[in-house]
């Protein structure tokens, strides 16, 4: 009995030390193959958080500019056909075409050195000038310059001083400089000016020889000027009043939330991007901070309310132009992408493809598209008389 016991344990024993070298590979061969596995995981993990966290311009929409991933009838209806217009709004009054061209004439003026030419309050004058404060050198104009009276560069004194003179004239004035002139070591002082009056701009009689010279390129008589003016407003008008009429004629059902959310993103990153260059232009070093800092915010939060419920808006218009860019059956090429971006004077075939390559082909696309939809729009609105 005892011995059958010593056997029957030493077996026991010898069935527990397999079992356990069994456990002992199994866990081996076990760890060799998961962790492998969780790195590639892991790796795998990074790589997605990281493509998540990286901005991208394009990251939810296809080539030609559509979102990606939605069936467009889903999320909104836009019922163009109830779009009308009267063609009363839409046409520019009298005055503004007046306007217009009385903008146009003072821009084309010529200066005039006739000795009977009286400057008066604004006109645009061109000078040449010395000047000093107490006794000292303060600023010269020794080539000629323009002038516009009224400007106030020097203050209303040196303003008033310019009228009454004709080209030609020599004059002396003294006058206070402004109390919050531009040196403010000046700032105050007495200046005195030794002023030669070369000429007085004039406006060049409007007649069809003024739009000959200056437009010909769309008329050649004043009544055709003035007509191109009038449907150049028309078409303007009518791109304003469709784009703005968009929402009141569109539901949206629901909203794409995670094109919403970059789309955030994207504007928050423009919005810093046009502040920097706005430093960058007056040659200033644009301060550290984060964007909300620098649009002048109160808080991040409230920044960031703000650029949601923008993108929430811009979301809803990219949803109602893909609608009407797909039931009209609408198309375009990269080149006309392309000859669109570079037609705004802001891109070269270079910059372009730099850009492109930066922000992704949909990016540009989106924003053609609508162009594309809001002319096909512009003709098939109803206009009333």
């Amino acid at each position: 009995m005892s011995e059958m016991s010593k056997s029957k344990q030493k077996r026991m024993e010898q069935e527990k030390n397999r079992s356990t070298q069994h456990m002992q590979k199994a866990v081996a061969t076990f760890w060799k193959i998961f962790i492998p596995l969780a790195i590639v995981a892991a790796i795998v993990c990074g790589v997605i958080l990281y493509q998540r966290s990286k901005l991208d311009y394009s990251r939810y929409l296809n080539d030609n500019g559509t979102i990606k991933g939605i069936n467009i009838s889903d999320y909104v209806t836009v019922n163009d056909d109830a779009m009308s217009f009267s063609r009363s709004e839409l046409t520019p009054s009298d005055e503004e075409i007046d306007s217009q061209i009385a903008s146009d004439i003072s821009s084309n003026q010529y200066m005039s050195d006739d000795p009977e030419e009286e400057s008066v309050y604004g006109d645009k004058v061109s000078i040449t000038y010395t000047s000093t404060v107490n006794g000292n050198d303060f600023k010269t104009a020794s080539e000629a310059t323009d002038y516009e009276i009224g400007s106030e560069e020097f203050g209303e004194e040196f303003d008033e001083a310019l009228e009454g003179h004709f080209p030609g004239e020599d004059f002396s004035i003294s006058v206070a400089l402004p109390d919050d002139y531009e040196d403010e070591n000046y700032a105050g002082m007495v200046a005195d000016f030794d002023i030669h009056l070369i000429g007085v701009y004039v406006d060049r009689p409007f007649d069809d020889e003024y739009v000959k010279e200056f437009h010909s390129d769309v008329a050649s008589t004043v009544e055709e000027y003035r007509q191109s003016l009038i449907d150049k407003g028309f078409d303007s008008n009518l791109a304003s009043k469709v784009e703005s009429s968009l929402s009141l004629n569109s539901v949206v059902n629901k909203i794409p939330t995670a094109y919403k959310d970059n789309l955030a993103r994207v504007m928050v990153d423009q919005q810093r991007s046009y502040m920097i260059s706005m430093y960058q232009m007056f040659g200033m070093e644009a301060p550290s901070g984060e964007t909300w800092e620098l649009m002048g915010a109160e808080s991040k939060e409230a920044f960031d309310s703000q650029m949601s419920t923008r993108a929430e808006e811009e979301t809803k218009t990219a949803l109602e132009i893909q609608y009407l860019y797909e039931k009209y059956g609408l198309s375009f090429t990269d080149d006309d992408v392309r000859t669109y971006f570079k037609a705004q004077g802001n891109f070269d075939d270079a910059s372009f493809d730099e850009a492109v390559k930066a922000n992704g082909k949909g990016f540009y696309a989106q924003e053609y598209m609508k162009v594309k939809v809001l002319e096909k729009l512009k003709e098939v609105v109803k206009i009333t008389e």
